[in-house]
């Protein structure tokens, strides 16, 4: 392309040197305006085509820039994407864990409830043994108040004072019924005989109280 650039300006060269001399035919001077034309046009369009390559230089250095940018932007979305990943995993079990704790908390909370019922009813189990014992107790000791009254050695010695009296009483009566007896029976015997005394004697005997202890 370069050669044949060379060419044709050495033909232009050629052409203008006849049409200084006068020698060239105006139809050769139309066509050389042409090709002139053409020429102009021709250096137009590299012009063109050399700033058009310079954009798509350009355009492509940005585009290789932006290629490099999008593979950085995709290696940083995929990174994001893991680290997201990793964290709706972490996520969930920390939601799996708070609901583990959760459900052990009301697993507490019942236990602790049912405990406090058994401590309550416990407490109140040994409120009425208290006062069952306290009632027990109260009764125990006005029994045994009763007893300490009654067995106390001013008491006893009382009440051995008041069976002695009754003892010593008992016996002069006794003493005083067999006199009785034996007055009645010298009184029977002088009365029926030797004969029948004996028979009044034994009927008398029987009675008394020495045949009651006999017996």
């Amino acid at each position: 392309q370069t050669k044949s650039s060379q060419k044709i300006e050495d033909l232009m060269e050629m052409v203008k040197k006849l049409q200084k001399a006068g020698s060239l035919e105006p139809r050769v001077e139309v066509l050389i305006n042409r090709i002139n034309e053409v020429q102009q046009a021709k250096k137009k369009a590299s012009e063109e085509l050399g700033e058009a390559r310079t954009v798509w230089e350009a355009l492509q250095k940005e585009l290789d820039s932006l290629s490099g940018e999008k593979a950085r932007m995709k290696e940083i979305l995929s990174k994001k994407q893991e680290t997201l990943r990793i964290l709706r995993l972490h996520c969930q079990e920390k939601e799996g864990e708070a609901q583990r704790k959760q459900t052990m908390l009301q697993e507490c909370k019942e236990r602790i409830s049912a405990l406090n019922s058994q401590i309550e009813e416990e407490k109140n189990k040994q409120r009425q043994l208290r006062l069952d014992f306290e009632e027990q107790l109260e009764d125990l000791m006005g029994q045994h108040k009763d007893l300490w009254e009654f067995h106390r050695p001013e008491r006893l010695a009382q009440e051995i004072g008041t069976l002695n009296s009754s003892k010593e009483q008992l016996l002069k009566e006794e003493k005083l019924v067999e006199v009785k007896l034996e007055d009645v029976k010298h009184r029977l015997c002088s009365q029926f005989g030797a004969k029948d005394c004996s028979t009044i004697t034994e009927g008398l005997f029987l009675r008394s109280q020495e045949a009651a202890a006999a017996v």
